[in-house]
């Protein structure tokens, strides 16, 4: 095992001996025996573990069991407790999208500070032969048949080289401590109906199933690269640039593979599958048209898809709100600032209040940005901007003309005009000092 785990990282170039590597140890038997193959290969780690809480007494054994491990062995040990559910909650996400995007934030975070420059997981054969199931039941292209990748940007998957019956052999054999996920039984979600129905099934069919997919991903890898090479080629054939303006050449339409082509060319600027093959089925008579997203719109006319991204006016203006109130021009209209010194009798639901003792008299009000964060009125968490205008099912034209007011006294968003107040600046009931912001 510790050969053919060595090999895989050098005909893979891993990374370099000098590197610190980072693992993710969630206490299972894949990431111990991980755990144990670098430490006897006497390579430079640093050990990460995430306590999601969601499994109570369960969860925090897990964290014992790292942690005394790494104790032991002197290990740098990292680890970090999750609010997992409340974050799935606030998101409207999955438990699962939850915890992968909680942790691979934190893993970045912990290695960068920490100078590890890159961070392993535990992944082996029979993840890949799951992934490629769930990806091909879903509903997938060539890119979800490559399962897992032994390096992708800066995590890699240096158990790929072995299989789930071969780490349980070893793990016996060198009596490596590990505890079992007891959720990994449960078949409440894809992967482990995948892991305990399905695959099963096909072993019946040949015992040798799990490497075959294995070898399979790595055949549609290759392909892969050969395919992207003709692609760019084809782009070059049909696709130019004048002018900060992109020109699909309408000929493309003829080819056999438009579909795949249009989907390459034009999810680069985030069009999806359904707005491309619209256009695909309805571009001769929709000359004219203008088909837009986030960033980009796609002109199709008469020769040419002409592609160019959305211009959007931008606001950032610095304002003093004291006792005298002031207007301000904007892309939605005239916008006015006035401190109030008492609690208003009535409340125009056409303008925002907000507590000026906790603000200060200086802002910022500028146009939102795409990672701005906010606390909404009757909430305890924060929240994206981006993700509140779609909850809010404000259009596209709409999200591109609000505003955010920073209070430079905080550094913190106070308000989204003209939708909302953070939570955190909201009026109480002595506040003789109030912010009112009218369209």
């Amino acid at each position: 095992m510790l050969l053919s785990f060595k090999k895989y990282i050098s005909t893979n170039q891993l990374f370099q001996q000098s590197d610190k590597i980072l693992l993710t140890i969630s206490g299972g038997i894949d990431s111990m025996v991980m755990l144990d193959l670098f430490q006897i290969a006497n390579i430079k780690i640093a050990v990460a573990h995430c306590n999601f809480g969601l499994r109570s007494n369960e969860s925090d054994g897990d964290e014992k069991l790292v942690f005394d491990t790494c104790i032991k062995n002197n290990i740098e040990f990292f680890t970090i407790k999750f609010h997992t559910k409340a974050f799935a909650e606030e998101k409207k996400i999955s438990i699962q999208m939850a915890a992968r995007q909680l942790r691979y934030d934190w893993f970045n975070k912990i290695a960068l500070e920490n100078n590890c420059q890159l961070i392993a997981t535990a992944h082996h054969q029979n993840d890949v032969a799951e992934t490629m199931l769930i990806n091909m039941t879903r509903g997938t292209g060539i890119s979800g048949l490559h399962g897992i990748s032994a390096k992708n940007n800066n995590i890699i998957r240096p158990l790929l080289f072995t299989n789930k019956v071969e780490i349980t052999a070893y793990a016996n054999e060198n009596k490596i401590a590990f505890r079992e996920d007891s959720s990994n039984k449960k078949d409440d979600y894809w992967r482990n109906k995948i892991r305990h129905l399905v695959i099963p099934k096909l072993e019946e069919l040949n015992t040798n199933v799990v490497n075959n997919f294995y070898q399979l991903s790595k055949k549609i890898s290759a392909d892969e690269i050969l395919i992207n090479e003709r692609i760019n080629e084809l782009k070059n054939k049909f696709v130019s640039t004048h002018k900060n303006l992109v020109y699909i050449d309408l000929k493309i339409m003829s080819h056999l593979a438009v579909t795949s082509l249009l989907f390459n060319i034009l999810s680069e600027y985030n069009f999806n599958e359904t707005v491309i093959l619209n256009i695909i089925e309805n571009y001769e008579n929709n000359s004219g048209i203008v088909l837009q997203n986030e960033t980009h719109e796609a002109l199709i006319d008469r020769k040419f898809i002409i592609v160019r991204e959305r211009k959007v006016e931008a606001i950032h203006q610095t304002l003093f709100v004291g006792k005298k109130s002031i207007e301000v021009n904007t892309p939605i209209g005239k916008i006015g600032f006035e401190t109030l010194s008492e609690m208003p009798t009535v409340f125009s639901k056409k303008c925002l209040y907000l507590n000026k003792e906790k603000t200060g008299n200086d802002f910022i009000l500028q146009t939102w940005q795409h990672g701005d964060r906010f606390k909404p009125l009757g909430m305890n968490g924060n929240k994206l901007v981006s993700d509140y205008l779609i909850d809010k099912k404000i259009n596209l034209f709409e999200k591109e003309k609000c505003m955010v007011l920073l209070s430079k006294k905080t550094s913190e968003i106070v308000a989204i005009i003209p939708y909302q107040i953070s939570n955190d600046f909201k009026l109480e009931n002595n506040s003789k000092n109030i912010l009112k912001i009218c369209l």
